[in-house]
């Protein structure tokens, strides 16, 4: 039965390399590996779930991918060693790795229960651990994975314990994995390996950390939510910091490459950081709670609902104004009521509420020259922005989206390589047992559907979004003035409102609300007409696409995944362009350009 087992039930790719080390170490190494996991796992899960499980399970799922990778080397060069002191460090090695692979596949396998099987093994994670596993010259090989491998993975570890995951389980393990990197000083007595022959290879490592894990969406953002953002600041400054420590040990430094990753995420982070603390967490209600039992993720509203709003002050149909701006003021309206209105900032991610300081409002485009394509763009107080100042920014980001999608279908059509890109994406996506850990966003959406001639609509909403606002074709009616006592020719427009009851009251007043909103934002046109325009400072397409291009020719897979994103959604408040222009566009792309 045993063997029909082992011929019928799938293993999960960590269990082989374990097991390949497990049938090399004799029956007393293995009691002992067998009595240090029941003291671990004697009460069951070594640690408490403070988060959603779903960003346990990919964060150690990808620990134990990585992990039992460090079981090969000594396996397979301990023999190799000239003297008896560096067989036997390499066997200890050998059987702390053992430990660590079986604590973090059980973890996984626990934390995946009831299901039959942990996420699908990566492939792109893969690739990495196998360069260093098919690595013949024993110098190189244990150079790569004592020096570079390990003292990466021990900061993942330092990390995760600091900012107190698991504890029990990285305290145990770090006492371990400590040595190993220290060791690697040792390792240099049994001789260097060529540097000229090493060079490259751990360049193509820097490489494959950025592209086949860093870029990896639901281990990344996984790792990020159990972190937070101060715990990704902190992981990538220790992580560069070590780095640069281990290879100035054999006179390295690390790759221009390298150095742009690290410098982006200097840029980046902040912002990021800025966007996260200013949203907090919102104490549920009873019926709150109750709701949260009844619904998943949004998909068809569980609350929607339709009103008019008169625009008779833009005299629609004789086109006095500019025809962005029945959708201009009503993004600007939103805005409004989301700033004014506590509540109305409230949106879900997995499974609790939380409420954004500031007002958020994505107008969903279709891109002209762009197929299908639909387009987010997301403002941050949008209504503090003059009429102006905002339809200019909109067609700049739709211009420079604009480029990016075509960029990216010319890289689809051209490299084979982005097409396998695309087609692992579709598939994780679509065939994941596990879905993908999608934070929920902050931002209400807005539309305009009025020029297709449709009066009404409930618009559905995606798995991330809590709240969207539609608008439909306006319409001149007569309608009933009880002061006159007659009926008035006015110009409605019909706006349709989906939401998840979780987080919205159907009973407050919006149709009210929003047509008082919209007067404001209306008068408020008016009077920054006689304002003076004030000048842009936003970096041009012509600079964006300057650094695309580099970053494609160096990183084909983070240019890519970078197109995917900026053609999708483009999140204005975040500055993207500073990112793009001025100094850091010419520091970076002459470094790209002198590797």
């Amino acid at each position: 039965m045993n063997d029909l087992a082992e011929l019928l039930r799938p293993s999960w790719g960590a269990e082989k390399w374990i097991l390949e080390g497990w049938n090399k170490i004799s029956q007393d190494e293995k009691q002992i590996i067998t009595a240090r996991m029941d003291e671990l796992f004697c009460d069951g899960l070594p640690f408490e779930l403070k988060s959603d499980k779903l960003f346990y399970i990919y964060t150690f799922s990808l620990l134990a991918q990585l992990e039992v990778l460090a079981i090969q080397v000594p396996l397979k060069f301990e023999s190799k060693m000239s003297t008896e002191e560096f067989r036997e460090r390499l066997h200890q090695q050998l059987l702390d790795e053992i430990f660590h692979g079986l604590v973090f596949t059980k973890i996984v396998y626990m934390l995946c229960a009831p299901y039959a099987s942990p996420p699908q093994y990566s492939s792109n994670i893969e690739n990495l651990c196998n360069f260093i596993r098919n690595e013949d010259c024993p110098k190189t090989a244990i150079m790569l994975l004592n020096l570079i491998g390990e003292g990466w993975i021990e900061e993942i570890f330092y990390s995760l314990h600091r900012f107190g995951i698991a504890p029990k389980v990285f305290t145990t393990i770090l006492e371990d994995e400590h040595r190993h990197v220290c060791e690697a000083d040792l390792y240099r007595d049994i001789g260097m390996p060529n540097i000229t022959e090493i060079q490259p290879k751990i360049a193509y490592l820097e490489e494959q950390l950025i592209t086949n894990i860093f870029t990896q969406y639901k281990y990344m953002v996984s790792v990020s939510a159990l972190l937070g953002v101060e715990g990704v600041k902190d992981f990538k400054e220790s992580l560069n910091r070590k780095h640069v420590e281990q290879l100035s040990k054999i006179n390295l430094e690390p790759t221009e490459n390298w150095k742009f990753f690290m410098q982006f995420g200097d840029e980046i982070l902040p912002k990021i950081q800025g966007y996260i603390e200013s949203n907090h967490e919102v104490e549920m209600t009873p019926i709150r709670k109750v709701f949260m039992t009844q619904w998943s993720n949004p998909s068809d509203p569980t609350m929607a609902g339709q009103f008019n709003v008169n625009v008779s002050c833009l005299d629609f149909f004789n086109k006095k104004f500019p025809a962005e701006t029945l959708t201009t003021l009503m993004m600007q309206a939103v805005s409004l009521g989301l700033s004014l209105n506590d509540s109305f900032r409230n949106y879900l991610s997995f499974r609790k509420i939380f409420r954004s300081e500031q007002a958020y409002v994505g107008l969903v485009v279709k891109l002209p020259e762009c197929g299908d394509h639909i387009a987010t763009i997301v403002f941050e107080n949008c209504h503090q922005l003059s009429f102006r100042e905002l339809t200019s920014r909109v067609r700049e980001v739709m211009q420079i989206m604009m480029y990016c999608y075509q960029k990216r279908e010319h890289l689809e059509k051209t490299q084979p390589r982005v097409q396998e890109i695309m087609n692992e994406m579709i598939y994780d996506f679509a065939y994941n047992t596990y879905g993908y850990p999608m934070p929920g966003t902050s931002f209400v959406s807005l539309s305009n559907i009025g020029f297709c001639g449709y009066s009404q609509s409930m618009s559905p909403l995606r798995c991330n979004e809590s709240m969207k606002f539609t608008l439909m074709e306006v319409e001149r009616k007569p309608v009933w003035n009880k002061t006159t006592n007659t009926f008035e020719a006015e110009d409605i427009l019909p706006v349709s409102i989906s939401a998840d009851h979780r987080i919205f009251d159907g009973n407050l007043p919006v149709p009210k609300l929003t047509s008082t909103y919209f007067n404001d934002m209306f008068a408020k046109m008016l009077q920054d007409e006689s304002m003076p325009n004030r000048s842009s400072t936003s970096a041009t397409q012509a600079q964006m696409g300057k650094l695309l291009d580099q970053l494609i020719a160096k990183n084909i897979d983070m240019g890519y995944k970078a197109l995917l994103l900026l053609q999708t959604y483009w999140f204005d408040f975040l500055s993207v362009e500073e990112l793009l222009s001025g100094e850091f566009i010419g520091e970076m792309v002459g470094a790209l350009h002198n590797q």
